[in-house]
C-alpha cells in the first residue's frame, strides 16, 4: 500500500511537472549603454573635429593676411617704382617756309620719361594734333615775330616744363641783302661806310640779355679759350677755323686756345646742363655766352655754351662762329642782314659776311675803346 502511495505521488509530480504553464525564462534585462571607451573616444573626436575646424579658420585667415600683405607690396613696389616726369623739347623739322601761307614753321618734339607715362600739353599746336600727341607745329608769319613754345609733361608723380624759343629763320625767295659793295674796304682802310656805322652801333650797343648800360664793351687782353665737354672733331676745326680767322681781322689783341688759364670757357654739352654751367643762362638758346666787364668796361672773362643735343653739325658750327663773334663784344643780334652772323632768325651761316668782317675790324680799331657812348664814338671815328 504504502508502495502504491508512493508510485501516485510521483506521478502525480510528474503530471504537475507535464501541466505547468511554459514560462520564458527571463534574465535581467541589461540596457546595452555604449562602452565608457568609447564615449570618451567619441569626445575627443569632436574635439578634434572643433580643433580642426580653428585650425582651418586660422590657416585661411593667415593666407587671407598674406595675400593683403603681398598685395600691399606689390602696390609698394609700384608705389617705388613711379618715377616722375621729365620733358626736353627738340626741333625735329624746321625752320621751314611755307610759301603757300607765308609762313616760317617749325615742328617739335617732346622727349618724354616718367613712370606712369605722363600726359603732354603743348602751349601752342598750329597742326592741331596731326602730328601725334609729343609732337606740335609753330608757325610764325613775320620776320619779327618769335614765340617761347613750352611744354608740361604730367603724371601722378608731379609736372615739369621745358620751353624753347623760335623765331623767324627762314629764306624769303628773292630777298636781296643790301650791303655795299665795297663794304669790305674798311678792313684796311679804317675807313668806314655809314651803313657799317649804323649796324655797327645796332650789334656793339647794348645786350641781348643782362645791362650793359649802352655804352662800348670789348677786350683790352688777350682772349684766351680753354675747351671743356665732349667736341666732335668737326666743333673742333670750326673753332681752330674761326680763331685763326679773327687773328686776321683783330691787330690789338690776339686769340688762342688753352688748357689751363683761360679769361674764356667754351662747353660742349646738351642743352639740359647749361643752367648748372651758367645760373644766368636763358632757356630756349641752342648757344649762349655770358662776359664779365671791369669798372671800365673791359671784358675780363666770359663763357661760352653750346648745344650737343637739339642741332644737327652745320648749325653748331654756327653757334660756335656767332657765340665766339659776340664774345668779342659785338653782343646784339638784328633782323638787318639774313646772311650776317648777327642775325636775329635761326640760320645755318659758318661765314662771317664782308659787314660782320668791318664790325670785328670797327670794334677793335685803335681809336675806340671801352665805356665809349655811340657820340664818343663818333667823334673818335670823326663822324660829326
Amino acid at each position: 500500500m504504502k508502495k502504491f502511495r508512493l508510485l501516485i505521488f510521483f506521478l502525480v509530480l510528474i503530471l504537475l511537472s507535464s501541466f505547468t504553464p511554459a514560462c520564458t525564462k527571463t534574465e535581467p534585462v541589461i540596457e546595452e549603454t555604449a562602452d565608457p571607451g568609447e564615449a570618451v573616444s567619441l569626445e575627443e573626436e569632436a574635439t578634434v573635429s572643433v580643433e580642426e575646424e580653428v585650425l582651418e579658420e586660422e590657416e585661411a585667415e593667415e593666407e587671407e593676411e598674406e595675400e593683403v600683405t603681398e598685395e600691399e607690396e606689390e602696390e609698394e613696389e609700384a608705389e617705388e617704382e613711379k618715377e616722375a616726369p621729365n620733358i626736353t623739347l627738340e626741333i625735329y623739322e624746321g625752320p621751314t617756309y611755307s610759301p603757300d601761307d607765308g609762313v616760317c614753321y617749325y615742328r617739335i618734339k617732346a622727349i618724354v620719361t616718367g613712370n606712369p607715362g605722363p600726359d603732354v600739353d603743348f602751349s601752342k599746336d598750329d597742326s592741331n594734333g596731326a602730328w601725334g600727341d609729343k609732337k606740335t607745329q609753330v608757325n610764325l608769319s613775320d620776320p619779327g615775330e618769335t614765340y617761347t613754345l613750352t611744354a608740361t609733361a604730367t603724371n601722378s608723380k608731379g609736372t615739369y616744363t621745358d620751353s624753347i624759343e623760335l623765331s623767324w629763320g627762314c629764306e624769303l625767295l628773292g630777298l636781296e641783302l643790301e650791303i655795299d659793295s665795297n663794304v669790305g674796304t674798311s678792313d684796311s682802310s679804317g675807313i668806314y661806310s655809314e651803313q657799317e656805322i649804323e649796324y655797327f652801333f645796332e650789334i656793339a650797343f647794348g645786350a641781348e640779355y643782362g645791362f650793359s648800360g649802352s655804352v662800348l664793351h670789348k677786350w683790352a687782353s688777350d682772349i684766351r679759350i680753354r675747351v671743356n665737354g665732349t667736341p666732335t672733331n668737326a666743333d673742333l676745326d670750326t673753332l681752330n677755323q674761326i680763331v685763326a680767322e679773327l687773328n686776321t681781322l683783330v691787330s690789338s689783341i690776339s686769340f688762342s686756345i688753352v688748357t689751363d688759364n683761360p679769361n674764356i670757357d667754351i662747353y660742349f654739352t646738351n642743352v639740359s646742363q647749361f643752367p648748372l654751367i651758367e645760373p644766368n643762362y636763358i632757356p630756349g638758346n641752342m648757344g649762349f655766352f655770358w662776359g664779365w666787364w671791369d669798372t671800365a668796361g673791359d671784358f675780363f672773362k666770359g663763357r661760352i655754351l653750346i648745344a650737343l643735343d637739339r642741332v644737327n653739325q652745320q648749325e653748331r658750327s654756327h653757334l660756335i662762329r656767332e657765340e665766339l663773334t659776340q664774345s668779342t663784344g659785338l653782343i646784339r643780334d638784328s633782323w638787318r642782314y639774313q646772311e650776317s652772323i648777327f642775325y636775329q632768325g635761326w640760320t645755318g651761316t659758318t661765314a662771317y659776311a664782308q659787314i660782320d668782317r668791318a664790325l670785328i675790324n670797327l670794334l677793335y680799331d685803335l681809336r675806340l675803346r671801352s665805356g665809349m657812348t655811340q657820340d664818343e664814338v663818333k667823334d673818335a671815328l670823326d663822324l660829326n
